[in-house]
């Protein structure tokens, strides 16, 4: 059974010069370490028990699922995660949806501190990728896993909304309808001139939106087959507004008053 966003992920071409652009944002960035398959990164970890991963590379890897996300399009918000306690089950539910994945893997990382975290995920690919989440499931504690450092300057706490860009809202609601057990409701933003549908998923919003006409700017968005990610709001205790996208390497985060 899915659970809730598991974390984000920020693809960066320098980890070091964005985890210090973030804590010069007021995040408290937790280094996070190595993967074996070519990826390292930092985190930023919340109050509602989800977080931020900021990866970069190692070394070279344009076989690895995120690689042409980051290299040729674009970077910024390229994915995002969902933490299940069943994940056989979830994933034969999300194959019966039609969503073109990997197989399930046996993953792990070592934190700096020399724990090795493991876990089982799959990745989702083609027309799928960064509209459908991938899913995850611990084999060591969660609470491993997640920064325990989860309080931020800037006043953080947590996720509220992730907006995403579907030029098929159909295709959404065929995943989400039976995955989130409800059919989501109507939606229409005047200012990016769309429509779609909001799925609330415990204390998160998930927001798919499609561009009403070419004048949209999610329109000049899809058409450069960048990232499905487009914004994400975060819950703060302190000033509201839009973060420097130069600061987030190109990831639009909204702050938003809790």
């Amino acid at each position: 059974m899915l659970k809730g966003i598991d974390h984000l992920v920020i693809g960066v071409h320098d980890l070091e010069a964005a985890t210090e652009s973030y804590r010069e944002l007021g995040f408290t960035v937790s280094p996070g370490g190595k993967h074996p398959a070519a990826t390292y990164n930092s985190l930023i970890g919340f109050q509602d028990g989800s977080y931020i991963e900021l990866l970069g590379f190692y070394e070279t890897a344009p076989e690895h699922p995120w690689w042409d996300l980051l290299h040729n399009r674009g970077g910024g918000l390229i994915d995002f995660c969902m933490q299940t306690d069943d994940i056989h089950s979830d994933y034969a539910q999300l194959e019966a949806a039609g969503v073109t994945m990997t197989e399930l893997t046996d993953l792990s990382r070592v934190r700096p501190d020399g724990y090795e975290l493991a876990w089982i995920n799959n990745k989702v690919k083609g027309a799928y990728q960064g509209l459908v989440p991938f899913i995850i499931e611990d084999k060591t504690p969660r609470d491993e896993r997640v920064p325990k450092e989860r309080t931020h300057n800037n006043g953080v706490v947590g996720i509220d909304t992730l907006t995403l860009i579907a030029s098929d809202l159909d295709l959404v609601q065929r995943v989400y309808t039976p995955l989130l057990g409800h059919s989501g409701t109507p939606t229409t933003d005047t200012d990016l001139d769309a429509r779609g549908m909001v799925y609330t998923f415990g204390p998160h919003k998930l927001r798919f939106l499609t561009p009403n006409s070419a004048s949209s700017p999610l329109a000049a968005h899809l058409s450069k087959n960048v990232p499905t990610l487009y914004q994400v709001s975060l819950v703060t205790h302190d000033i509201p507004g839009m973060l420097s996208l130069t600061k987030t390497q190109g990831a639009r985060l909204m702050l938003v008053s809790a």
